[in-house]
């Protein structure tokens, strides 16, 4: 009998402001940004400073997530902590993610990515490239088990490192000298924030989750269930059965490998993703 007392989990809202740090419920842990010294990265900026100079428990699980985490998840801190105990036996990486039609109507996060900034697969293929991490982004499946949005997961000190170590190769590119793949991944997208255009490395680096995920099996996630969640603004929320069937096809081809299952996704995705090309 494994009478091991439970990990602990420590979860953390960013504060960009006063409004925002009293706006924190209870439970959660303060993460302090409020000088914000470097909008630019958003999010990536508190939860690198905090990696880089904070101790972590190699045993206990770590959540940082950006004050609108219970409004777009409808999660309080209370229940984001139960589901963690919950499968903390089970899991390396907890994921709570929005935005399921997102994530269900697109191969991957690259996909989709690429379908709102034209450009993001080539931009971020050349950078791992350039790491030696070449990855296949056009190709990739992921289904609700490597999708993540945000950085809304919560992970053991291990997966974090992996996931830092990643980042701050890009950040490193993005920061250096003035060269054309850090101009691509730098790049202002359509996506104006809180000020300007917002540099496609910000929704890059939220992506890392994902590739860690899909290319890396040893990671164990388990997902909450994100059909409950807030869902995007786009049109694709209007067809739910549709997204809960392209996530079972997915899912189903990543267990088995069989090519039938992507045949039908295939079939169901281009009822979606021509329109929004063609509108961006």
């Amino acid at each position: 009998m494994d009478e091991r007392a439970p990990p602990a989990i420590h979860l953390h809202l960013i504060a960009y402001s006063a409004e925002t740090r009293s706006a924190i419920g209870p439970g959660w842990a303060l993460l302090d940004n409020l000088a914000n010294p470097r909008p630019d990265w958003y999010e990536y900026w508190p939860l690198r400073q905090h990696l880089l100079t904070q101790p972590l428990d190699e045993d206990a699980f770590y959540g940082f997530f950006s004050p609108k985490f219970s409004h777009k998840t409808g999660l309080d801190h209370a229940q984001t902590r139960d589901f963690v105990a919950a499968h903390a036996a089970q899991a390396d990486v907890l994921l709570f993610s929005p935005q399921p039609d997102m994530g269900a109507f697109f191969l991957n996060v690259f996909e989709q990515g690429e379908t709102f900034d034209p450009g993001l697969i080539d931009a971020y293929g050349a950078f791992l490239q350039s790491i030696g991490r070449a990855a296949p982004l056009r190709q990739m499946v992921m289904d609700t088990r490597q999708v993540c949005f945000s950085n809304y997961f919560v992970a053991r000190p291990a997966f974090w490192r992996e996931w830092l170590a990643l980042n701050e190769a890009l950040f490193a590119v993005c920061e250096g000298p003035d060269t054309p793949l850090q101009r691509a991944l730098t790049h202002a997208t359509t996506y104006t924030g809180s000020g300007g255009g917002v540099q496609r490395k910000v929704f890059l680096q939220e992506r890392a989750a994902s590739l860690l995920l899909a290319t890396q099996p040893g990671w164990r996630s388990v997902p909450h269930d994100p059909f409950g969640m807030g869902w995007s603004m786009s049109r694709f929320r209007e067809y739910p059965q549709d997204a809960y069937i392209s996530d079972a096809l997915k899912r189903a081809f990543r267990d088995t490998g069989w090519p039938h299952y992507m045949q039908v996704f295939a079939q169901v995705r281009q009822r979606f993703i021509q329109p929004v090309k063609q509108a961006a």
